[in-house]
């Protein structure tokens, strides 16, 4: 049962990761619209809600998440990346497109997850 309540946790602190992810992409796309990069700010923005609203169904899954799962692996790594982007384009702003395409990756796994768990 231990075993169990730890693996929640563990779900649920990488599912907070995905709201942290949302607000920083939120700030990229405040970031990218004071550079003059509208396209890139309307799109950063649209992310963040879509990542918003993927947290949401899987905060709601949860349960019937596993957290050994290739799908569960491929979703925490897929965060991973887009963070290490994000952290790369506040740096350097010409790198926002490696923040869009693995945002887009990581919803697409999401996604993918929330079809196996049926969710």
């Amino acid at each position: 049962m231990a075993d169990d309540n730890d693996a929640l946790a563990d779900i649920e602190r990488q599912i907070s990761k995905l709201e942290s992810t949302a607000t920083n992409l939120e700030m990229m796309s405040t970031l990218a619209a004071r550079a003059g990069q509208k396209d890139n700010s309307l799109q950063l923005a649209d992310s963040a809600v879509d990542v918003r609203v993927q947290q949401f169904k899987l905060y709601r899954a949860k349960d019937k998440l596993q957290e050994n799962s290739n799908e569960w692996k491929a979703l925490t790594a897929s965060l991973e990346v887009v963070n290490h982007f994000i952290d790369e384009s506040l740096a350097d702003l010409g790198q926002i497109k490696n923040v869009l395409d693995s945002v887009s990756q990581l919803l697409a796994i999401a996604t993918k997850l929330l079809t196996v768990v049926g969710a």
